[in-house]
């Protein structure tokens, strides 16, 4: 024995070969009764970082693995249509890693129109008679649990459901009784020129926008527990921003600064709907045939981020895709954990983490270890689409000279 974790590879059943692997590992089980109201069950339908601003970090090859927190499982898969050799999606609630099993099993099965019928939601009640002679039998014990009872979701369209599905559907609701009418926001999203949609925001969409309604709706704690948002993140964002300045700023930076014509963040948001051909790389047709032929590079693993990377070899992972994990932790976990993606990490790895926050640096003794990319994590944070975050951070191993790693990564 090698002192690692025993993990649990969970094969597929009714005789079908899974072209990906599952594994289970033990999670704790004395999180405290907030997280676990919150954060149990499908919290994300689909995920909020922006998979542009991930390329150009990563500047994905053929021979990288790559890590990621599953979320709705958008971002890994998008990282699937870059063809890495190894693929990690790694969440601690099952039910997300159940949405990313789905997938993987609708693009085993089935053609490129059937699964853009259900995860854009443009027909999505096909999920259902293809689901049990289909889908079922590729999925893992756990997945298959949870679709068993909550197919419903999926047949009636994913972004109508799980905590975000139900926030957006309330400001979906709330923006008629602004005067945001359905024809006001629908023309927004069709303009494709910088300077127009900037005119057309401050003439058509601020002045209704922002107002005591809204005021409220951010600054309740429920609502913003419903957007994904950990009680944990959202003090460190109160206490340091206020919450209703930050979520404005950030809005009204994405409406005025950003193209909105392939904003499909923003547009599932206030229509409720993709548009065309502006969906994230893994929906995109020209994308379908390469996620396919890479289902067997995939690992879905339901654990904590930190005890897994603990149970790898030491220098096996070159990607690290780490989201807003850590605005939910206490600074000792922070810290822990980026130990445990050090040991893993492979020379030259990079890491890429957001914030809630507009400043959430590393620990000293973490800084003294990696080396920060600051100027191309400021650029690529200007183009983001989502309107989510305060600050973007890209961290890489120092295993390179420092100005052929520098542009390495700006190059991107």
């Amino acid at each position: 024995m090698d002192g690692r974790l025993q993990l649990h590879r969970d094969g597929a059943t009714d005789g079908v070969s899974r072209p990906w692997t599952v594994i289970d590992m033990p999670t704790p089980g004395d999180r405290p009764l907030l997280e676990r109201l919150v954060f149990s069950g499908i919290v994300f339908n689909m995920s909020w970082e922006d998979p542009e601003m991930d390329r150009r970090a990563f500047n994905l090859t053929s021979r990288d693995t790559v890590i990621s927190i599953t979320s709705a499982g958008c971002n890994p898969l998008n990282f699937l249509t870059q063809s890495p050799a190894r693929l990690i999606s790694v969440d601690g609630n099952p039910a997300q890693n159940a949405v990313m099993e789905l997938k993987l099993a609708t693009i085993a099965t089935q053609d490129h129109g059937t699964f853009i019928d259900i995860f854009a939601a443009r027909r999505p009640a096909v999920v259902s008679p293809i689901y049990r002679r289909d889908l079922r039998p590729l999925l893992s014990d756990k997945s298959r649990a949870f679709w068993d009872k909550n197919l419903w979701m999926a047949h009636r369209g994913l972004y109508n459901f799980g905590k975000m599905g139900l926030a957006t559907r309330l400001v979906r609701a709330m923006l008629p009784l602004l005067g945001l009418r359905r024809p006001i926001m629908e023309r927004f999203f069709e303009i494709s020129d910088l300077d127009e949609q900037r005119a057309y925001y401050h003439k058509h969409i601020a002045p209704r926008l922002w107002g005591p309604l809204i005021k409220r709706l951010c600054e309740s704690q429920t609502f913003m527990y419903f957007c994904g948002v950990h009680p944990t993140q959202l003090r460190l964002i109160d206490g340091r921003h206020g919450i209703y300045e930050f979520v404005k700023e950030r809005i009204e930076y994405a409406l005025t600064q950003v193209p909105i014509y392939d904003n499909y963040f923003l547009s599932v948001t206030a229509t409720g709907r993709f548009r065309g051909n502006r969906v994230p790389p893994y929906l995109a047709e020209e994308n379908f045939d390469t996620l396919r032929e890479n289902l067997d590079r995939v690992t879905v693993v339901n654990g904590w981020l930190g005890p897994y990377l603990d149970s790898q070899p030491a220098g096996s992972i070159q990607k690290f895709n780490l989201l807003d994990i850590f605005d939910w932790m206490t600074p000792e976990m922070f810290e822990s954990t980026l130990n445990s993606v050090l040991r893993a990490a492979a020379p030259g790895a990079t890491m890429i983490y957001r914030s809630g926050s507009y400043t959430f640096d590393p620990p000293p003794s973490i800084l003294s270890r990696v080396r920060r990319h600051d100027d191309i994590a400021r650029e690529l944070f200007s183009t983001d689409r989502s309107a989510t975050y305060g600050s973007f951070y890209v961290l890489s191993t120092p295993d390179e000279a420092p100005a052929r790693s520098s542009r390495r990564v700006a190059s991107a």
